[in-house]
């Protein structure tokens, strides 16, 4: 295999698998082919993102690698949640780097030249809520804010106090209390009591008792 013959294939697209590379060049061997991507690998004109999940260096790309879209393709089905929604939303004030999305799967993670990503696994009773957001131009699916809140409560042990909430710094503005409420009456009791902290935490953010 060529490499600019790979680069003619597959250079409209941001990222593509072992198998897509297998259907274009079916008339070599699978060794043939694995050994060809490795040792573009090596060369550096070819990024392996995960175990045969591959990305074009930099000089080679058409379109920029955007993270929060690789996250959608690295592990399905999956949406971001959790601190990096939160931050991205604006409910904690903290920049975050790691990735973390709820998926049905077994829980995992990857690390690649875009950072690090995680994977953590929800009941299917409770992979719902995520809405479709442009974010750095691409379509990505994430938590909507109150799922995001709840996803963070359920996957981390442990009880959800006022005081918890206030070391998070949580903005409760942007909740809506009854759309998290809703939502939270479907899980364990663990996170009903959490709703009726969040619910204190609000009312004594909104009168100066907390200071964020």
């Amino acid at each position: 295999m060529k490499f600019e013959k790979l680069l003619e294939v597959f250079s409209s697209q941001p990222y593509f698998d072992y198998p897509s590379v297998r259907l274009h060049f079916q008339n070599e061997k699978d060794h043939t082919s694995r050994t060809a991507l490795s040792r573009f690998v090596k060369r550096g004109v070819l990024h392996e993102l995960k175990r045969g999940f591959y990305a074009f260096s930099g000089p080679y790309r058409t379109r920029p690698l955007n993270p929060l879209q690789l996250a959608q393709a690295l592990y399905a089905p999956s949406y971001v949640s959790e601190l990096w929604a939160l931050s991205w939303y604006g409910i904690i004030p903290e920049k975050v780097t790691l990735i973390t999305s709820i998926t049905t799967r077994v829980t995992r993670t990857f690390k690649n030249i875009l950072g690090e990503y995680r994977y953590r696994t929800i009941d299917r009773r409770f992979f719902h809520s995520w809405q479709t957001e442009e974010i750095l131009s691409e379509k990505v699916r994430i938590a909507t804010p109150e799922k995001a809140l709840l996803d963070l409560w359920y996957l981390e042990k442990g009880e959800w106090t006022v005081e918890r909430m206030e070391s998070m710094r949580f903005e409760p503005r942007l909740i809506d209390a009854e759309k998290l409420y809703a939502l939270a009456k479907n899980y364990p009791p663990r996170l009903i009591r959490a709703v009726k902290s969040w619910v204190i935490y609000a009312e004594q953010t909104a009168k100066g008792e907390i200071i964020l």
